[in-house]
């Protein structure tokens, strides 16, 4: 029930219950020290009252040669001017009875009797006891002033509840304003819209989450925005191969084609074109979930960009590009297959957008503990304000040059989520039109401890630039 109540009524309830608390305890530690102190106090002033009286009643015993009725009514006098009664009683116990009681005096008993002794000359002649005339230990006063503690104890208690309320819903308002705007952006968020925003207020922690907030609700319209475009470019690729196809179906059907063989060679291009884009699809699905395919093992990450090196020379050449490397061992626990996979992507990333005559170059080595590959071009660059987007699935800067490459801008995202599944990170160095450096960087392991692959790895990594554009 308490946690059904709102933010206002539950710290309405602890802070009235904090208040009530430390006045109740106030108070039972007051009554607890302060009644005592004046039982004992009163106590001790019957206690002297009685030795007074004992004194007054040797020197009448000893005036008068011992216990008389008219020296008891004159001592009795003087008790009740103190406000007590007394009684007295001889050495042998008998009841001295003034005369105006006849003789059924009675004697002062209880709690809060107190007694004395009577001596003369140094022997106990009798006793003397008294007790409040009213009953009471306390005078009236003293009374007075026990109720007076408990009615501003009650003042108190009233007061410290009512300022707890007024500070319960000051606080509760302060914290609940910021934290209902955050409601309201929130559910506006949840219809769809958004471009809702929380307007930042209250305390640091509410502030945090308000920051928060705001950064997750850029994220979904980014995604949103990302999602929307990456549907129309994945319509966009999908329509053009298909309308080719479908167009050259229907002109094979209408029997208007003059050339067979020429339509049948452009209808497997399309279709390899939409193969391609599946295998990129499927590619990208794989390392969205890497955690499944990956067989890790230690392996040597300069012998696989050596692998992928002797794949793409050709490519390079093909093109008139240069391509040079650097490679020194560097071990890794990860898995080969995926491995090269980074490594491809990457050089092909850098065979597209590098221009003929360019120049790229990978290197392979360690760097305070991390094993380092890095890809570096010449290429066209790629503008600052793109950079944060180039990771992003279907995600290109100039689309229309991109589509002129041939990509469907998976590859990175494709690098970027095998780097995760292998515990690294990636970055990114790029200048328009002077070329872009893709350093990854993995966590690197002690060296296998068979063979000498770094020392092979090194040798064959040494190919000249020429060398290169010949293969």
């Amino acid at each position: 029930m308490f946690g059904r109540l709102g933010l206002r009524a539950r710290l309405a309830i602890a802070f009235v219950g904090v208040a009530v608390f430390a006045v109740g305890l106030a108070t039972l530690l007051a009554n607890t020290g302060l009644s005592p102190r004046l039982q004992a106090a009163a106590h001790a002033r019957l206690h002297r009252s009685a030795v007074q009286l004992a004194q007054a009643a040797a020197n009448t015993v000893s005036a008068q040669g011992g216990w008389t009725r008219q020296g008891t009514d004159t001592l009795e006098h003087l008790a009740m001017m103190n406000g007590l009664r007394a009684s007295f009683h001889t050495a042998a116990g008998q009841t001295v009875t003034p005369t105006h009681m006849g003789m059924h005096a009675p004697t002062p008993t209880g709690e809060s009797s107190v007694s004395s002794r009577v001596t003369v000359n140094g022997r106990t002649v009798g006793t003397v006891t008294v007790v409040p005339a009213n009953g009471q230990l306390l005078t009236p006063e003293e009374q007075h002033l026990q109720h007076s503690l408990d009615r501003l104890h009650l003042v108190a208690g009233a007061i410290s509840v009512a300022a707890a309320l007024i500070v319960a819903f000051l606080l509760a308002e302060g914290l609940s304003r910021p934290l209902r705007r955050i409601r309201l952006a929130a559910e506006h968020m949840e219809e769809g819209d958004l471009a809702a925003r929380v307007r930042i207020g209250g305390d640091k922690e509410v502030r945090s989450v308000g920051h928060a907030l705001n950064r997750l609700a850029d994220t979904l319209e980014h995604e949103e925005e990302l999602r929307k475009d990456t549907v129309a470019d994945l319509a966009h690729e999908l329509r053009t191969p298909v309308t080719g196809l479908l167009s050259r179906i229907e002109a094979a059907q209408d029997g208007v084609l003059h050339d067979p063989g020429a339509n049948l060679d452009a209808m497997h291009s399309e279709t390899l074109r939409l193969t391609r884009l599946l295998d990129d699809l499927a590619k990208l699905a794989e390392a969205e979930r890497p955690g499944l395919l990956l067989e890790k093992r230690p392996v040597d990450l300069a012998e696989v960009a050596q692998h992928e090196l002797d794949e793409w020379l050709p490519r390079f050449a093909d093109k008139g590009l240069w391509l040079d490397s650097e490679l020194h061992q560097a071990w890794v626990l990860g898995d080969g297959d995926r491995l090269g996979q980074i490594a491809a992507n990457l050089l092909s990333n850098a065979l597209r957008y590098t221009d003929t005559t360019g120049r790229t170059r990978i290197e392979v080595g360690v760097e305070d503990e991390s094993a380092v590959l890095e890809v570096r071009d010449t290429g066209i660059g790629i503008p600052p304000d793109d950079l944060r987007h180039i990771f992003t699935r279907f995600w290109r800067g100039e689309k229309s040059r991109s589509r002129a490459t041939g990509g469907a801008g998976i590859g990175l995202a494709i690098v970027q989520e095998l780097v995760r599944a292998h515990d690294g990170r990636i970055d990114v160095e790029s200048t328009p039109g002077q070329g872009s450096i893709f350093r990854v960087l993995l966590p690197a392991i002690s060296p296998a401890p068979t063979g000498h692959p770094g020392e092979r790895t090194q040798r064959r990594a040494k190919l000249s630039p020429i060398g290169a554009r010949r293969a």
